[in-house]
């Protein structure tokens, strides 16, 4: 990334305010089970890049050259981080799922010194917990209590959770591992390839007529959700350092916040709003070219 560039943040943000969607378009598909919700997504989304990287020139890119098995590594992962979600969404809730999902980056902190040789900073870490504590607020924590007595599901939605958050953090790590080697548009193609490939299976577990209902809403969501978003996504976190980039991802939540408020006319709650603010203040700590005088004076972290 050239110094200095703001490119990749306006992509990165760009993209985790599209993804901020999909509570949008869950709530409008009607009768789609999870399996089938995904696959469709990732076929009507690789089908659309497929069509840009043709129209674009950028075909080329996407040949396999060093590091292959780290492309199929990031498939699987990529895979199993919306499997996962979409599994704690089904039995936990909405905003317990993205809590779960956005533990993210306490793994990328942990994995991405070990792995890509980054430094844990001050700044980086008072972005971190000042994100997680707005993800708190945005949770209702009653809800989240009170689900761990209602049964077996409750359960294995937050273990779900908690593997989607394990299971995003090491996508970030593997993005920016393999930067150097596939651009933004390669990444995307193969792993969303190989996750069509792997979701094969669900492509019949959904009624024919409930399909064609559907139809045009699945295309739609594809090309947003998985070609217009994620290339956009991948793109700035790929160029940005992955502790910076998977704080500021957490815009996501946020804009769902914000679309499920004017779109779906979701009630806008005191704690809910507070955790915005606590998120956007981390996302702009993370993004600070200097860190204030404090931080060095009460955090000394740089590993």
């Amino acid at each position: 990334m050239n110094p200095g560039s703001k490119k990749p943040y306006i992509e990165l943000v760009t993209g985790s305010i599209l993804f901020g969607l999909l509570g949008v378009f869950i709530d409008q598909l009607k009768d789609v089970p999870t399996g089938p919700t995904i696959f469709y997504k990732q076929l009507f989304g690789v089908l659309a890049l497929l069509v840009f990287m043709i129209l674009t020139g950028k075909l080329s890119q996407i040949i396999p050259r060093k590091k292959k098995r780290y492309l199929l590594l990031l498939g699987f992962i990529n895979t199993t981080t919306l499997f996962t979600y979409f599994m704690c969404i089904k039995y936990t809730s909405f905003s317990v799922a993205i809590l779960m999902l956005y533990t993210a980056p306490m793994y990328v902190t942990l994995l991405s010194p070990l792995i890509l040789k980054e430094k844990i900073t001050a700044k980086g870490i008072v972005a971190l917990i000042l994100s997680l504590i707005g993800l708190v607020f945005i949770v209702d924590i009653s809800d989240l209590i009170g689900g761990f007595s209602s049964g077996n599901g409750y359960i294995i939605g937050i273990t779900a959770g908690i593997l989607s958050g394990f299971s995003f953090g090491s996508e970030i790590v593997t993005i920016r591992y393999i930067k150097d080697d596939y651009s933004s548009v390669a990444q995307l193609f193969w792993y969303t390839l190989i996750g069509v490939i792997l979701l094969l299976p669900f492509a019949t577990k959904v009624a024919a007529p409930v399909l064609s209902d559907n139809m045009t809403l699945l295309v739609v969501f594809g090309i947003i959700n998985t070609a217009m978003a994620a290339l956009l996504y991948v793109s700035g976190i790929s160029q940005i350092e992955a502790q910076k980039g998977s704080i500021l991802a957490l815009i996501e939540p946020v804009s769902g916040i914000f679309f499920d408020v004017t779109i779906l006319h979701t009630p806008l709650l005191a704690d809910t709003l507070t955790g915005c603010i606590f998120i956007l203040l981390g996302a702009y700590i993370a993004v600070m070219e200097k860190s204030p005088k404090i931080f060095g004076k009460y955090f000394r972290i740089q590993v």
